[in-house]
């Protein structure tokens, strides 16, 4: 489908790489404009240095807490801005937040789980109406021409949510990374008979990390793990005290050469954007089956269920470690290749038919 494209104006409250739904938006954003594509930022703030071909529209910051309360003063600040701003240009709206005057949304986290208790039907939770009412507008506004997910596991979530969505135009925009030169990444000392793994998420509940210890453990001293995401003072005793367990906290790069496998037992997770980095890096991976990047197929990866056992993910990954570890790099998705599917495909089809619409 070829159409001339109007300016695009992503909507992000944090344009920078400080999250992952926030990385995503900026490393899209810096390819479209490497494809000569006119691209704009509704944000409330900026970090780090951007291509300065990118315009950026910087609206009031609302406060931060609560959460919904917050989102809806973003929310209506960013409806007033387009209003006010671009009433008199063509544009294509491409929203990550929850508002509700876009042509196109992507969606980077899980539906908001709603309750289904005597006690919450009789007695509304305000946050959570709030949220879902958010949520649907995304969805269902009547801008919206467009609706994106970062796999396939998100997209069923929705459509499961909301059954209705399954007459939208929906799409995959699996997240992509950097690729690495095509060369063998340097082998770890085949004399250390300890193995070194690594666990990396901020949000280390969600991302399996109790799991990940439980795992090493039952390997009885075998295999050590690194820790990056997370502060001592946010991790339990029995975590930053464990013998093999050594708590690293933030990290702006993780040193992949460093690691052989990656252990990320997530409990409810939409990509994973740490998983496809890894393998670009040669490392191998354990992960869930709740992890969406798991679809893309990915050599030197084992995926269990959350209900396995204890035992059943130490053999894993002890078959992980006895297989050939030839440190290749694997890039199966690009930052570039998601730039031209938006160019290419999702931008004209939301134009085209936002313009037939009016």
């Amino acid at each position: 489908m070829i159409t001339q494209l109007p300016p695009i104006i992503q909507i992000v409250r944090r344009f920078g790489c400080v999250g992952g739904m926030e990385s995503y938006v900026w490393n899209l954003t810096h390819e479209l404009v490497k494809l000569d594509v006119q691209t704009e930022i509704i944000c409330e703030e900026t970090f780090g240095e951007f291509d300065p071909r990118i315009v950026i529209h910087q609206i009031p910051k609302s406060k931060p807490k609560p959460r919904w309360k917050s989102m809806q003063c973003f929310r209506e600040l960013v409806t007033q801005y387009v209003t006010d701003v671009f009433k008199d240009r063509t544009i294509l709206i491409h929203s990550h937040e929850r508002s509700s005057c876009h042509q196109v949304t992507t969606f980077h986290g899980p539906p908001i789980a709603v309750s289904k208790s005597i006690v919450s039907r009789l007695i509304p939770n305000r946050r959570i109406t709030a949220w879902r009412n958010m949520e649907q507008d995304e969805l269902f506004s009547t801008s919206t021409k467009q609706v994106l997910f970062v796999s396939a596991i998100l997209r069923d979530q929705l459509v499961e949510t909301y059954p209705e969505l399954r007459d939208q135009n929906l799409d995959i925009a699996y997240p992509g990374v950097h690729p690495n030169p095509p060369k063998i990444r340097p082998m770890l000392d085949e004399r250390d008979s300890l193995r070194r793994a690594v666990f990396v998420g901020k949000e280390w509940k969600r991302k399996g990390l109790e799991l990940a210890v439980d795992i090493i453990d039952a390997l009885s001293g075998k295999i050590t793990l690194d820790v990056y995401g997370p502060g001592k003072q946010e991790l339990p005793g029995r975590i930053i005290n464990h013998p093999s367990v050594t708590v690293m906290g933030w990290r702006e790069k993780i040193p992949w050469e460093k690691y052989e496998v990656l252990i990320h037992p997530a409990k409810k997770e939409p990509f994973g954007m740490v998983v496809a980095e890894a393998r670009s890096n040669g490392v191998k991976v354990l992960t869930s089956s709740e992890v969406g990047s798991a679809e893309l197929g990915f050599r030197n990866l084992k995926v269990l269920d959350l209900s396995s056992s204890t035992g059943e993910w130490s053999r894993a990954l002890e078959a992980l470690l006895a297989a050939e570890n030839d440190r290749l790099p694997e890039v199966l998705w690009t930052w570039a290749e998601l730039a031209r599917l938006h160019k290419e495909k999702f931008y004209p089809a939301a134009h085209l038919q936002a313009t037939n619409n009016n």
